[in-house]
């Protein structure tokens, strides 16, 4: 009978087992979050009854405040621009999709109101989105629109820039001006495409779409006999156990037959890979806010695989790339490079874009400097003439859950722990506004772990700063 798909019954057994695991997980997290919840709410309200007064505000002169749309609140990155232009005294909206309608950020003293707007729908090419995001800034008569994208959300809010501009011409939009270019920026072969127009650096890659494709480039490129080490890098959808995978290419021709038989049911047309060169080295996270080219703000973290903490360091060679590469393709909006440096020589290539604020903007700690930053991105008449960089000095940032949360997994001992606590600086508690940190950790993340019990669906880890699953 056509139509009829016959089912592995292992398979479906394994599938059956891993959901009940991630639910199990998930169960697991919400009643240790329950346990913490009422010492939590304890500590928090004495801090907002006690310290909120604590730190003093310098607003700006009444003819520079705005009235600002931030999208892609459940991120912390999100609600560090989002206070600090309230900390400045701009009206901040917030709107944030429909999915993400428990984010922590709506309950800063810093914002004024919280929008929802539709799920992306990939069957109306995001309309739903783009017009819930404009129909915001119709109602609330906005001067500014600082979208801190979602991965998902780029190219949609590239387009709500066009459709403001014929809303209101006045209105002005830290994101790109084409979406065109914000795609391009969001796919790794076209990045490392453009950036070798430009004659920047970046490994050696080759997009491929099946094991064929494989054997071809190994033999035009004689990475068979090469010295270098080459890896298949999954594009998207990222398979998890590939992930970080970088075993190297093999040179022997047997032992290469048998490497290719891991990927036989992977790689295809529906999920490509790249043919990578591996430069063995630090890695680093470049994070820019840039007006037509210029960068307005820049600094520099060293990189890790789950980015659950952060601290910052100097490194004229990275600044140099992105400057470069920023004012030829004249970019607008907050930008992101991934970098490695290479052990041997001390080069850096550049592997990866992401034409949005990367998560590491949290080690501004919402000062003044990144304001002026943003102020100089949307009006040229403030455009800084160096960009605001950060001192190697500054405080490291974690999130007290994760940390807690690796203690607990002997990820970590006490003395790394209470040493962490003791010279860093959790990312959204601050005493004169507490409520974010206690709406985080006990009920943005409850919900997205009930949504995972509910389904589910695989996860690996309790991202706090993503605000989400991961």
């Amino acid at each position: 009978m056509s139509g009829v798909t016959n089912l592995n019954p292992l398979q479906s057994l394994s599938n059956l087992l891993g959901k009940q695991w991630y639910r199990v997980k998930a169960a697991l997290c919400i009643m240790m979050l329950m346990a913490a919840m009422p010492l939590c709410f304890i500590f928090t309200t004495c801090v907002w009854l006690f310290g909120r007064k604590s730190e003093q505000h310098d607003y700006l002169e009444a003819s520079l405040r705005r009235t600002v749309l931030v999208s892609g609140l459940a991120h912390t990155k999100g609600l560090h621009i989002a206070k600090t232009l309230g900390k400045a005294g701009h009206r901040v909206i917030l709107a944030d999709l429909e999915e993400f309608g428990c984010s922590a950020a709506q309950w800063s003293c810093f914002i004024s109101k919280f929008y929802t707007v539709p799920d992306l729908n990939s069957l109306d090419g995001n309309e739903a989105y783009i017009k819930g995001m404009v129909n915001v800034a119709k109602i609330e008569k906005i001067d500014w629109y600082i979208p801190v994208s979602h991965e998902k959300t780029a190219v949609s809010d590239s387009i709500v820039k066009q459709r403001l501009a014929e809303v209101n011409p006045q209105i002005k939009c830290l994101t790109f001006d084409d979406p065109k270019l914000t795609a391009i920026l969001d796919d790794k072969p076209l990045f490392l495409e453009e950036c070798n127009k430009l004659n920047l650096k970046v490994p050696y890659f080759k997009k491929v779409r099946s094991l064929a494709e494989v054997r071809e480039v190994a033999k035009k490129e004689l990475l068979l006999n090469s010295k270098s080490h080459y890896f298949l890098k999954p594009l998207f959808p990222v398979p998890e156990e590939d992930r970080l995978n970088f075993t190297p290419i093999p040179s022997d021709s047997t032992e290469f037959e048998k490497f290719l038989a891991h990927y036989e049911s992977k790689l295809n047309c529906d999920s490509p890979y790249l043919v990578n060169q591996f430069i063995k080295g630090k890695e680093f996270a470049a994070n820019a806010i840039v007006s037509k080219g210029k960068l307005q703000a820049f600094h520099v973290s060293p990189s890790s695989a789950m980015q659950i903490d952060f601290d910052v360091t100097k490194h004229p060679e990275i600044k140099k790339w992105v400057e470069e590469f920023c004012k030829a393709k004249k970019i607008t909006g907050g930008i992101c490079f991934d970098f490695l440096e290479d052990d041997d020589s001390g080069e850096v290539y550049c592997i990866e874009c992401n034409p949005r604020f990367h998560s590491c903007v949290v080690s501004y700690h919402m000062k003044p400097n990144l304001e002026a930053a943003i102020r100089g991105a949307m009006e040229d008449q403030f455009q800084l003439p160096t960009p605001s960089e950060l001192p190697a000095s500054s405080e490291h940032v974690y999130w007290l859950y994760n940390e807690i949360a690796k203690l607990g997994l002997f990820q970590q001992g006490i003395g790394e722990f209470i040493y962490t606590l003791m010279n860093g600086r959790d990312a959204v508690f601050e005493a004169s506004d507490p409520w974010p940190f206690f709406m985080l950790n006990h009920y943005q993340m409850p919900v997205m772990l009930l949504k995972a019990f509910m389904t589910g669906n695989r996860w690996t880890i309790t991202n706090y700063n993503m605000g989400q699953l991961r």
